[in-house]
């Protein structure tokens, strides 16, 4: 090893050993991930995977890195960044977890609430390390962490949130992480519908014992989609029971759901009352930014080199949850590799654009919501854009009002000019070419234009 390798590890340990006592979260997603190259009086280089991990790393993490380089006596040595290291190059010292003592199947029992094969496989590649987190889904990662570290502090665990917001990933990387630690631990992991499959099967086969005894006899249980639940007499009181002794017995509890507990219909009140006595919370609509980290993520696993304009494009046009996200991603792999050629834009939106259609049709925006978001964001009225008034201060956002409505909406020029008060539809092609021209010379036009799309499109 170098003087210079030496030096970096050095100061690195310093350093993530700082950043580790501020937050284990932000250590295990980002820090965790870089590798200390060499390091001078002057300056530390290190390794990450591309352009896009770095400007992560330091437009949102930059202050706590130069917190802990101060911390450690280097407070002004200044951050490079090399690209082409991996993720997970560095040696954590866990290994993977052995699902080997684990039966493929149990005795008398049937139903995927035993570990079989496929949920050993789901398990071990869902973890908290691959876990992209951002600010709509933190909270929730940092109690399933929790609670998978120190099981019985929150208790019960209830989160929520709509489909594809990565719910079943936390359930499945708390398995992993207790397993990972401990092999021996009886954890269940179930979706609520194949609980009560399992109860009706029990019923019918008169094995009420055995199935009560695999979930009961546990030091984890998790449930997805208990909003299942609903309108179940038999099955409400079955779990309220199973609930109540895991509960009893100082066990870990964690439900997902796609509602709040009192939201659910036709769930009893006992329950309700039960599932919100621990802790509750919510996992939003994915942010840019996250689904940006997700896309790079995802393209490292599949081998997919794309440009940043294509990931950028992705990510700003699919936001509805994140398994199309990744079925975009899949989509433009299998052409690479059976086209044998790599994926340009406007090779990107050719084969994406069915599913681009799809995404557009399921949050259509009307010109009335650009016209409010855009008199928000500049301090005006909607009756400022659509009236007769020319000042600058007016003129300006009304033609990003109109470039927004040809961009987002299916409205023709002339459907645009009648909604601002009765403009010509010369007017609205006008605002167009004029709003195109001045993001390409002005950054800062660019950067409001594009968060105003951003806010638009749910990112």
């Amino acid at each position: 090893m170098s003087n210079g390798e030496s030096n970096a590890s050095e100061v690195w340990q310093s350093v993530i050993g700082y950043i580790r006592t501020k937050s284990e979260d932000v250590y295990k997603q980002w820090f965790k991930k870089m590798v200390p190259i060499s390091a001078d009086e002057k300056q530390i280089v290190l390794g990450t995977s591309d352009s896009f991990f770095a400007s992560i790393v330091t437009s949102h993490y930059g202050d706590i890195l130069a917190e802990a380089l101060a911390a450690a006596g280097f407070a002004d040595m200044e951050v490079k960044f090399e690209y082409g290291y991996g993720y997970g190059s560095e040696d954590t010292g866990l290994e993977d977890p052995d699902f080997s003592h684990v039966p493929d199947e149990i005795e008398n029992t049937e139903g995927d609430w035993t570990i079989s094969p496929a949920l050993k496989s789901q398990i071990s590649k869902h973890s908290f390390d691959n876990f992209v987190v951002g600010e709509e889904n933190r909270y929730a990662y940092s109690a399933a962490l929790a609670a998978a570290q120190k099981p019985g502090d929150i208790n019960p665990l209830y989160i929520y949130g709509g489909s594809g917001m990565g719910k079943t990933h936390l359930l499945l990387a708390v398995a992993h992480e207790v397993l990972a630690h401990n092999p021996k631990a009886r954890v269940r992991y179930t979706s609520c519908e194949n609980f009560l499959n399992a109860f009706l099967d029990s019923l019918r086969t008169k094995t009420m014992y055995e199935f009560r005894e695999n979930f009961r006899n546990v030091d984890y249980l998790l449930v997805d989609d208990v909003h299942t639940l609903g309108n179940k007499t038999s099955l409400q009181e079955e779990f309220f029971n199973t609930f109540n002794t895991l509960y009893g017995l100082g066990k870990q509890i964690i439900l997902t759901s796609d509602k709040q507990p009192s939201e659910i219909p036709g769930l009893e009140k006992r329950l309700v009352s039960r599932f919100v006595s621990g802790v509750t919370t919510q996992i939003t609509q994915s942010s840019f930014e996250t689904r940006l980290a997700i896309l790079k993520q995802e393209q490292q696993c599949l081998r997919l080199k794309l440009g940043d304009d294509v990931l950028t494009f992705i990510a700003e046009r699919i936001s509805s949850n994140i398994r199309p996200l990744k079925g975009a991603l899949m989509s433009l792999s299998m052409y690479a590799a059976a086209m044998k050629k790599e994926i340009d834009l406007e090779t990107a939106k050719n084969i994406l654009s069915d599913q681009l259609e799809k995404e557009a049709e399921s949050r259509s925006i009307s010109i009335e919501e650009i016209q409010k978001a855009v008199a928000e964001v500049f301090g005006l009225q909607v009756y400022d854009l659509t009236g007769p008034k020319k000042p600058k201060n007016i003129a300006d956002p009304r033609m990003i009002a109109m470039y927004l409505c040809r961009k987002l909406t299916a409205k023709s020029h002339q459907d645009i000019g009648r909604a601002f008060g009765g403009r010509s539809h010369g007017t609205v092609i006008h605002a167009v070419k004029q709003v195109e021209a001045n993001s390409l010379k002005d950054e800062e036009f660019k950067s409001v234009l594009n968060q105003l799309q951003r806010r638009l499109r749910g990112c």
